[in-house]
Parts: structure tokens; C-alpha cells; sequence
């Protein structure tokens, strides 16, 4: 019995949530000359950027759709090592800083 409590206890200490990974992830968007593109933020860096194809979405992270919508850079590129400041356009427009949305 003790063992399988154990057990339990160390599976749910494995388990994390999208909010305790703090990885980003915007899925779908337009980027360049990329339809569907992938772009993983985590630590306000970009840590990978590319087609849907290449770039897998890590598991825990947490997902905005970007169907139908461009992400652009506000300031720097969007490549791995950058900091996250981007721009995702779409019927309406949304804002990154650092790896965090910011209000308008």
C-alpha cells in the first residue's frame, strides 16, 4: 500500500500545468513567407520559429491560435535567441513584450 501511494505521489509531482512550464507557444499564424508557422517563447526569449512541419509544440505549453493571422517583429527578428517582442495581426491586434501579452 505504501508503495503504490508512493507511487501516485511522485507521478503527480511529474505532472505540471501550462502556467508552471511558462512555455508559449503561437500556432497557425502567417510568418514571412510561412503560412502556418510554430513560434516557442519561454523566459521572454524566442527558443524556435519555423513551419508547422518542423518546429514541434512543446508539451505543457500554453497555445495561442494564430489561424487566419500575421505575426510580425516590433522591433527585433523573430529567431531563436531574440527577445519575444512581436506584434500578431488579425481582425484584431495583439502585442508581446518580453514573452508576455500586453494589454492595448
Amino acid at each position: 500500500m505504501r508503495k503504490l501511494l508512493l507511487l501516485i505521489l511522485i507521478t503527480l509531482a511529474a505532472c505540471t500545468s501550462p502556467d508552471a512550464s511558462g512555455v508559449k507557444v503561437i500556432v497557425g499564424a502567417k510568418l514571412g513567407a510561412i503560412d502556418y508557422s510554430v513560434v516557442v517563447i519561454e523566459n521572454g526569449k524566442i527558443t524556435a520559429a519555423g513551419p508547422q512541419s518542423q518546429v514541434p509544440v512543446p508539451k505543457g505549453s500554453v497555445i495561442t491560435r494564430g489561424i487566419g493571422m500575421t505575426i510580425e517583429p516590433d522591433g527585433d527578428s523573430i529567431e531563436p535567441g531574440h527577445p519575444a517582442n512581436l506584434i500578431l495581426k488579425g481582425a484584431t491586434e495583439r502585442k508581446m513584450r518580453n514573452g508576455e501579452w500586453v494589454s492595448p
